[in-house]
């Protein structure tokens, strides 16, 4: 099945959808662009998510938990006691009858003896029992044995008669826990000023005895953790339920967003939860869709019976209780009415989730509607003896049923507005492994978690909320195995799914006529020739070829090349996140391994590392870059003392292809790129740049593997590679940068890739360049430019990037070959506009070999500051900005424009006029890094300027465009939105080019702009445009596919586009100049590759857009620009 003309084609991911939470703390001062976001901008969704908390408060929650928060089995506490003593016994009574005399020790701790096996027993008072009734800890007996066990009954007084207790739970063992003398020592003693530990009274300032280190009862620690975890939510709507004493649940607080006033209430109402009861999860579930059916609740819901028959049933009916039970107890909150936006599910794109968490098994919980009751079909006795078995029912049918029908996408496609449940067991060993458990957390969607204490219930509510607050997205770029359409060409395509942070790189077979070979029901993903997130997941970790770069050579990624102690990859490796603190663990090895691709230590328990659905990390701005044979130009120069690169040409001929694209998961991946054959598809390499370690809590390699992991950048940059004379032979050189995951370069010989072993990992890194090699040097987000010097140097050329230490915008030329003959491993141009209020920077730049002699003449670039420069690098002596003025001049300027994708050169050979170089820059302006660009409502502009040798251009020196939206009507009824443009005719003489206003934003709609670079293929120049949108259940982005004739900013004279669908490019398309892209995308273009007579563009939805283009012919054909367009 081939698309033709127009189609849409999508890349399949896995649909979790939500919104995501933004940036890290930083305290660097910037302005311009601002602090960078660690996630897509377009993957954020504008519907808040739905999250109800469901909070057990049976009675056993009033079960002491045996803490563990903040204890470290080399903490001096433990074993800094003057002289450890064996227990003794007194005749001073204790009390509690049935026990021996013992010893007490302590302000707020009664422990005592067992005379018959001398085990100790542990009681904790109230928070506010007075200390004057308890005898002080004795110092000459202020410690247990640290390397004794000691068996210990724990109780907590419930209240100051001293005749109900919190227990620590129940086992065959009674109440027994086993813990070390170095433990009690550790819990009984506090730090004094001096950085040592004394054992002390635990007194408030008013003398009264308080808790110990952590909160003491399975409710304490609950409502701590949530409270926690709430304080830092921010877009999302959060509802809180507890089980009612009886019956289903009762809801303490419904859906709201977080606005102050909110969030404090909910934590003030969860902080009253008081534990009591039994523990009616079924119910208590039902009770969940009964409250989210609320603005629907009359009408019919549809499910399919065990008989495979389609019912439908009032929703209050089948979220209801049996009998006269009540499935919801409203409280004192109101049912949500049945407006637009006023039910509990207020949009079809919002996503609902439930965190139900108990400390047990359903107890007395039988009373829900038949329709529920054995709603998965399975009716097994659950393992623990209790009363039901329909609690996964219950989660099962909030999963599948829509419980908003009438919520439809706008053109009325069906969608299933249902609750996915996440079910933590806390406290109770074993519980999440029981069958009605584990049944429930996969029929549920969310799945079942484990947590035993304070420390890991932090982490499962993280986990869990990591994944509630993802959104899947799919910036999806392309790639292709050839510059020019023939048989077996082949298409390369990327993109992430944020429910997991995973992402994918896949190749497809293009046809002779270009379109995208697709299996018979249009499916792209099972007929693709391979994916290359399954191919690495099916190595073993130990054969991968993976390396990275410690003290200025490449090293293997291995615990023996990186080191684990007393190397800078150490000192990164062996920190772990704990509650966004960096904390020393150790275990740089374990993490080697886990970013090698071990997943023996994933888990959601203490101790385990984050869980990853994939090795292959979310790939998002890093474009897949295609090396085969070699393709340089270079046959067709001589370089003195060079040997002959036919000849090269000619030895590589037959060399494997790779593909190379950068991850969020820490390395840069090569992959064969073969079309067919058992390695097609396999990782051939994998490289972590050293520029990326950090000692930062949540950034570094160590953050990939924690549980508190939140998405960063790694390696986000597209890389270049190119054939090069260097070191007295022809190589393949790929240099790379990082994108917003740090400020950093680096370059890799990939020559031959039957070389990539771990042993040639000397020979195969070349170097690294950071900021700590040039402070100019920000987050590199210049894809690096490669090509001969015309002092012969062959070099790396690229903007500084954003956000540097000194504010500057500028050029960086790095030599391949680590020096030039005086020793300088790099040239740095600056423009002088350095500030560190309010930062400027320089974008990706293109090249110019205006003489054609194989070296570089000239350079463009754009600023933040909305300045486009000229580089003069035509000498062998000094190189600088272009203009001759006493200080450095950008050729055109657009204050408070931002450039930042690199502009498109082409010979003005249809005009030209005025001085040399006779050159036309094309490009458009505008900014998408930071959280605030997404409602900029300020717009860019598309701008084609003149070269000739003139400087301090500005819009007056140019003719405007005027930009006008037609909406057109077909036959069938059918509407979509073309674009024309309209402007006075002008002379190249009388005006140095023209520009183009794009549209302001209005409502919740950014302003339109353009960061991507344009291509100019004939006299067309193609470029899209960016709508950051806030709209309710939009992509995120919208935007316009633009082809306008270069010289003129009009109508190009022959039709480029399909304008009216009728099939074919003809004189009827003729005066459109812009289209959005259709078929049922419902993203914005992102940048376009070109082939044969096809565009492709990657949209942000995760599709890829073809449609047919004509080039034209005749006087006006041919090549424009300097650049081909090639594989990479």
């Amino acid at each position: 099945m081939n698309f033709s003309l127009s189609s849409k084609v999508q890349f399949p991911l896995k649909p979790i959808a939500a919104v995501v939470l933004f940036f890290c703390a930083s305290n660097e001062a910037f302005s311009a662009p601002g602090e960078l976001s660690d996630v897509p901008l377009y993957s954020r969704g504008s519907a808040e998510p739905n999250l109800m908390f469901v909070l057990d408060s049976s009675g056993s929650m009033e079960t002491m938990v045996l803490p563990v928060d903040g204890y470290d089995t080399s903490d001096p506490a433990g074993s800094s006691c003057s002289s450890p003593v064996s227990m003794t016994y007194t005749s001073n009574s204790c009390g509690h009858g049935g026990w021996g005399s013992c010893t007490r020790y302590y302000d707020d701790v009664e422990y005592r003896v067992n005379t018959s096996d001398g085990s100790v027993q542990i009681k904790l008072v109230d928070r506010n029992r007075a200390e004057s009734d308890w005898f002080t800890w004795d110092s000459s007996s202020n410690c247990f044995d640290e390397d004794e066990d000691y068996t210990a009954w724990l109780y907590a007084e419930a209240n100051s008669g001293g005749d109900s207790y919190y227990e620590t739970g129940q086992d065959s063992d009674d109440y027994r826990e086993s813990t070390t003398g170095h433990f009690l020592n550790w819990f009984f003693s506090k730090e004094n000023g001096s950085g040592g530990y004394v054992a002390d009274k635990f007194t408030d300032e008013d003398g009264n005895a308080t808790r110990s280190k952590v909160d003491i009862r399975r409710t304490d620690i609950m409502k701590s953790a949530a409270q926690e975890l709430i304080s830092g939510l921010n877009d999302v709507r959060v509802g809180v339920m507890q089980f009612n004493t009886e019956h289903g649940a009762k809801l303490l607080s419904g859906l709201v967003s977080l606005t102050e006033t909110n969030r404090n209430s909910i934590l003030n109402i969860i902080e009253d939860i008081d534990a009591n009861g039994n523990t009616p999860l079924a119910e208590s579930f039902a009770g969940v869709g009964r409250y989210f059916i609320s603005g629907y609740e009359g009408n019919n819901l549809t499910y399919i019976d065990s008989t495979g028959a389609e019912k439908q049933v009032p929703g209050e009916d089948i979220f209801s209780g049996s009998g006269t039970s009540t499935i919801l107890n409203w409280g004192d909150v109101s049912a949500p009415d049945d407006t637009v936006d006023g039910g509990a599910i207020q949009y079809y794109c919002q996503k609902s989730f439930m965190v139900a968490l108990t400390d047990g098994e359903p107890t007395r919980d039988n009373s829900i509607s038949s329709d529920l009751t054995d709603y998965d079909y399975g009716c097994s006795s659950n393992s623990g003896g209790c009363t039901s078995d329909e609690m996964d029912d219950v989660l099962k049918a909030l999963y599948d049923i829509d419980l908003r029908p009438d919520l439809k996408k706008t053109g009325g496609e069906e969608v299933v507005n249902n609750i996915t449940s996440y079910i933590i067991g806390f406290a109770e060993d074993g519980l999440s492994d029981t069958n009605l458990m584990k049944n429930a957390g996969e029929l549920g969607g969310g799945g079942v978690y484990d947590a035993g204490n304070a420390a890991e219930l932090k982490v499962t509510f993280n986990t869990i909320i990591n994944n509630v607050q993802s959104i899947v997205g799919s910036s999806s770029s392309v790639a292709f195995n050839t510059s020019s359409l023939k048989t077996n060409s082949s298409i390369f395509a990327v993109g992430f799914d944020s429910s997991a942070w995973s992402g994918n790189l896949a190749a497809w077979n293009l046809s002779d006529e270009g379109d995208i070979e697709l299996n018979v029901d249009g499916n792209l993903g099972t007929s693709s020739i391979w994916e290359a997130n399954s191919e690495l997941d099916s190595i073993d970790p130990d054969s991968r070829v993976m390396l990275s770069y410690s003290n200025g050579t490449g090293v293997p990624f291995t615990a023996s090349g990186l080191g684990i102690t007393g190397t800078d990859h150490a000192d990164d490796l062996n920190l772990d996140i704990q509650s966004s603190a960096g904390v020393y663990d150790g275990r740089a090895s374990d993490r080697i391994d886990y970013l090698r691709g071990d997943r023996s230590n994933e888990g959601a328990s203490t101790g385990s590392f984050r869980a990853r659905e994939g090795r292959l990390g979310d790939i998002v701005n890093s474009t897949p870059v295609y090396v085969g044979e070699p393709s340089g130009p270079w046959s067709d120069y001589e370089f003195s003392g060079a040997s002959s690169y036919d000849d090269f040409v000619s030895a590589k001929s037959n060399r494997t292809p790779v593909v190379y694209v950068g991850a969020n998961d820490g390395f840069l991946h090569g992959f064969n790129a073969s079309a067919s054959g058992a390695n097609a598809g396999k990782e051939l390499i994998a490289y972590s740049p050293a520029a990326l370690l950090s000692t930062t809590a949540d950034e570094g390699l160590h953050a990939l593997s924690s549980q508190y992991y939140t998405h960063k950048y790694y390696v986000d940059g597209t890389p270049t590679s190119s054939d090069v004379y260097i070191n007295s032979s022809w190589k393949t050189v790929l240099v790379g940068g990082l994108g917003a995951g740090g400020k950093g370069y680096y370059a890799l010989d990939i020559t031959n890739p039957s070389d990539f072993t771990e042993e040639n990992a000397a020979d195969i890194v070349l170097w690294e360049f950071t900021d700590s090699d040039n402070n100019n040097l920000g987050y590199t987000f210049s894809r690096p430019q490669i090509y001969r010097m015309s002092n012969g140097e062959w070099a790396a050329i690229f903007g500084n990037g954003y956000n540097s230490s000194t504010g500057d915008a500028g050029l960086f030329i790095v030599y391949l070959d680590g020096e030039d003959s005086s020793g300088n491993s790099h040239v740095y141009i600056s423009t002088g506009t350095a500030d560190t209020s309010d930062k400027n920077g320089m974008s990706e730049p293109t090249i110019v070999d205006s003489d054609d002699d194989g070296t570089v003449d000239r350079i463009y670039a754009g600023d933040l500051k909305g300045n486009m420069w000229a580089f003069d690098v035509s000498s062998t002596g000094s190189w600088g900005v272009a203009s001759s003025a006493t200080s450095p001049s950008p050729l055109f300027s657009v204050p408070g424009e931002p450039i930042t994708a690199a502009p498109q050169i082409a010979r003005n050979i249809e005009h030209p006029f005025g001085a040399s170089p006779n050159i036309i820059v094309a490009f458009g302006t505008g900014q998408y890094l930071v959280d605030s660009d997404t409602s900029d409502t300020n717009p860019g502009g598309f701008y084609v300027v003149s070269d000739n040798d003139v400087y301090n251009l500005s819009t007056s020196d140019l003719e405007k465009r005027t930009l006008h939206t037609n909406q057109v009507t077909a036959e069938d009824g059918s509407e979509w939105l073309l674009r024309s443009s309209s402007g006075d005719e002008f002379t190249w003489s009388d005006k140095s080019g023209w520009y183009m206003p794009l549209d302001e934003g209005s409502g919740l709609d950014g302003g339109e702009r353009i960061v991507t670079r344009p291509t100019i293929l004939n006299y067309v120049v193609f470029f899209n445009t960016l709508i950051p949108t806030g709209q309710v259940c939009a992509a995120g982005s919208d935007g316009w596919l633009m082809s306008v004739d270069v010289w003129t900013g009009l109508a190009p004279e022959d039709p480029v586009f399909d304008a009216n669908k009728d099939g074919v490019i003809d004189e009827d398309d003729y005066g459109y100049i812009g289209e959005k892209p259709d078929d049922g995308t419902e993203g914005g273009p992102n940048k376009s590759g070109f082939l044969g007579s096809k565009q492709y563009t990657g949209t942000s939805d995760g599709g890829i857009y073809v449609r047919e283009i004509n080039l034209g012919g005749g006087d006006r054909a041919g090549r424009l620009s300097w650049e081909e367009i090639t594989p990479n």
